[in-house]
């Protein structure tokens, strides 16, 4: 099995995503990707909404698949902070990075979402947008599995980025045996 891998990191805006790509990536020098910076890259004018437009969400995940195929076909391990997964994506990558792939969703109660939005410096995403994607996370459990949610509820980055580390080596042993 070549030693590069894919890991997702998925969740409801607020959760610490952002926060927890970049640390991880830094941390082990892998390549970082995310799906914000890619919508505001090719949609400047409707990135922050883009969940309102499906079929541009499309665009943008068609072009982050892209982007992590040719990264991690270079050697390289990715890792891909991702808010509007969809199950078709789920699939998709799936298929493509097979048994290289680690899938995890950062799972916190929606009122610690909710306090860390309102706390974040410079922006916030909403009430309302938290809870459009918990609730699309909610319903994705079913598809990426209980085990794949990491719950970060009152934890800092630092604390988060040591229980991913450990959930890192627990799946190793998945990905030798095709599980998320």
């Amino acid at each position: 099995m070549t030693s590069s891998f894919v890991i997702v990191i998925a969740g409801p805006t607020g959760v610490g995503k952002t926060t927890l790509s970049k640390i991880l990536s830094k941390h082990f020098n892998w390549t970082y990707l995310s799906e914000d910076a890619i919508a505001k890259e090719i949609f400047l004018d409707v990135y922050k909404n883009i969940e309102d437009f499906p079929d541009k969400v499309k665009i943008v995940g068609s072009q982050l698949l892209k982007r992590t195929k040719e990264i991690f076909n270079n050697g390289e391990c990715v890792v891909i902070d991702w808010i509007n997964l969809e199950k078709e994506f789920i699939e998709e990558i799936i298929k493509a990075f097979h048994k290289h792939l680690i899938l995890k969703v950062l799972w916190s109660p929606m009122a610690v979402i909710i306090k860390r939005d309102k706390n974040r410096g410079g922006w916030s995403s909403g009430e309302d947008t938290i809870r459009r994607y918990y609730k699309k996370y909610k319903e994705l459990k079913l598809i990426i599995g209980e085990r794949n949610y990491i719950d970060n509820s009152y934890q800092t980055p630092e604390e988060t980025l040591e229980k991913f580390i450990v959930n890192i080596e627990q799946n190793k042993q998945q990905l030798s045996t095709n599980k998320l």
